[in-house]
């Protein structure tokens, strides 16, 4: 692999030269299909049983190609969850910011929009799974999800239910964000575990 390196290393420098760093772009959107595709493998099987070669198939690369990008299983499924994350934190916010929706609808549309990446049968195996690869704790790599519901709820009026009683934004984004995370669990579907969520966000948006 390191001659392969090597080789790589020298034509992207004439590419880019060329052409204004088009090696990259396609680097950086090669990386980007195998994450894509590691995704849904670790999602649907789970670390375990996550094949390296289902990734590859998937991303429409070679095992060796893979290993290019992404030297072991580990380091894979290392940046996978970061990914993962990134994105979760990134449609939330875009469900979070859409004017003219009144705060529970956006939070429970910002939820939704990130079921397809969490609710599965092994949410507590890929959340271990994230703090061995990472070392870092559940509450550490969800809370940039939490803080932009935090940030969502500081912008509401001052008469906000959960405002009256005296509760922090932070304190309700980190329940809403707990009680999200138990229907998940609890629940057999999407449509299920939104159903129950409508509820629970009525609790704090409507009391």
């Amino acid at each position: 692999m390191g001659d392969v390196s090597r080789s790589e290393t020298s034509t992207a420098g004439r590419d880019v030269g060329r052409g204004g760093g088009r090696v990259g772009e396609r680097g950086a959107g090669r990386r980007g299909g195998i994450l894509d595709a590691a995704a849904g493998v670790l999602l649907r099987y789970g670390f375990r049983k996550a094949s390296v070669d289902e990734v590859a198939r998937l991303a429409g690369i070679s095992r060796q190609g893979l290993y290019q990008h992404f030297p072991t299983k580990d380091a894979l499924f290392t940046a996978t969850v970061e990914h993962l994350l990134a994105r979760s934190v990134s449609v939330s916010r875009s469900a979070l910011e859409r004017p003219g929706a009144a705060l529970g609808e956006r939070i429970v549309a910002a939820f939704e929009a990130m079921a397809g990446e969490t609710l599965a049968s092994g949410l507590d195996e890929l959340l271990d799974t994230a703090e061995r690869l990472t070392g870092r704790s559940a509450a550490e790599l969800e809370g940039a999800i939490v803080a932009e519901f935090t940030r969502a709820l500081e912008a509401t009026d001052a008469d906000s239910p959960w405002r009256r009683h005296g509760d922090s934004a932070e304190a309700v984004a980190a329940l809403l964000y707990a009680t999200s995370g138990g229907l998940k669990r609890a629940s057999s579907s999407v449509p299920a575990y939104l159903e129950s969520l409508r509820r629970a966000v009525r609790f704090v948006c409507e009391a």
